[in-house]
């Protein structure tokens, strides 16, 4: 694969951050008259949520519309221009047509066919709900799990094609997509021995990669969410005891999300900053991971031992296969588990 260049605006960088999706249900009024009767209502999108979400720099989304006319239809008063759901499913064949290969001038035409809008005299058509916009990106063409072919990516640094594997595979399955793809790939580039040049260092670029497509995932989740009953759903407290498995934690996070439980992760193993994030967050379990080289059995004992002291209420999950030989504390709402796929089932039930 050839290495994609900074400067290409089709390119999608790892470490790239921006501000998370905002879905909306809003009255707008649109700028292209063709789409009066599928923009105005559904779901609206910021360009930097729909960027995220098909794994472009916003920069790109700029050219399509420049280029092609492929750009966001409704406008808010005092707000920048936003994308309806016509306007993703646009660009989601134009994504999904460019990465197989399909000249852009061509994929647009190709999306610009597929424009849902009603012919002259006929029928508006419904604009697709929240949950049927956000499936239509993580649903699409999935792929079997090639940990190989991610780790020549992530070596070239071919960013669009490692966001595009990472987004394929098991889309609905964080645990699996760790366990088939990411990790696999992760030890490979951790123990190979290579001459690179500065800034090239192909395991921690793929970790960014992994926790961004993380962002994505969790958004999508959320998104699901909104179209439920609205009760707001449990919350669970993660953090682990080694920075080795941080992104595991994250993995864990979000598949309690792909499961309706809202979960947060803990950026520090601090025993007195664990205790303020269980008065403030008030969550319905904790989570603490063990696991990792790195870990510190000592600092996992203690964080336990202050959460049970502050709330004897709240269980408190001890993952990992370390956790079986800790001297946890003895009560009744300490549990240890030492699988992945258990820990999920246990932690469910728990805040069910």
């Amino acid at each position: 694969m050839a290495r994609s260049g900074s400067s290409r605006a089709d390119d999608d960088a790892p470490g790239h951050r921006d501000h998370g999706p905002t879905l909306r249900t809003a009255s707008a009024t649109p700028t292209r008259g063709a789409d009066t009767d599928v923009a105005s209502t559904g779901p609206s999108l910021t360009v930097a949520a729909v960027a995220r979400r098909l794994g472009v720099a916003p920069a790109t989304l700029r050219t399509w519309d420049r280029r092609y006319g492929l750009g966001p239809s409704e406008h808010l008063a005092g707000a920048h221009r936003r994308y309806s759901s016509a306007d993703v499913a646009r660009l989601l064949v134009m994504r999904r047509l460019t990465l197989e290969g399909v000249a852009p001038a061509e994929a647009a035409r190709a999306a610009l066919a597929a424009d849902p809008s009603p012919v002259q005299g006929g029928d508006a058509v419904a604009a697709p709900s929240i949950t049927e916009v956000v499936d239509a990106y993580a649903h699409a063409t999935p792929m079997a799990p090639d940990p190989p072919a991610l780790v020549a990516a992530a070596g070239h640094f071919d960013n669009a094609a490692v966001r595009w594997m990472l987004s394929r595979v098991h889309p609905r399955d964080p645990l699996a997509w760790w366990t088939d793809l990411v990790d696999p790939a992760l030890r490979t580039l951790e123990g190979r021995v290579t001459l690179e040049g500065p800034g090239e260092h192909a395991a921690p670029a793929l970790m960014a990669a992994a926790f961004a497509e993380l962002r994505s995932r969790g958004a999508v989740s959320a998104a699901r969410s909104a179209d439920g009953d609205g009760a707001p759903p449990a919350v669970v407290l993660a953090l682990t005891t080694a920075r080795s498995s941080d992104l595991l934690v994250h993995v864990v996070a979000t598949a309690l999300q792909e499961r309706g439980v809202r979960a947060r992760v803990l950026s520090t193993t601090a025993p007195r900053a664990a205790v303020e994030a269980l008065t403030r967050v008030r969550p319905a379990a904790v989570l603490v991971h063990v696991g990792g080289q790195d870990a510190d059995p000592v600092l996992a004992v203690e964080v336990v031992r202050v959460l049970v002291e502050a709330d004897e209420t709240v269980p408190v999950f001890v993952q990992g296969d370390a956790s079986s030989t800790l001297d946890l504390p003895v009560a009744a709402n300490v549990h240890r588990v030492r699988t992945l796929p258990g820990t999920l089932h246990e932690v469910v039930a728990a805040v069910r």
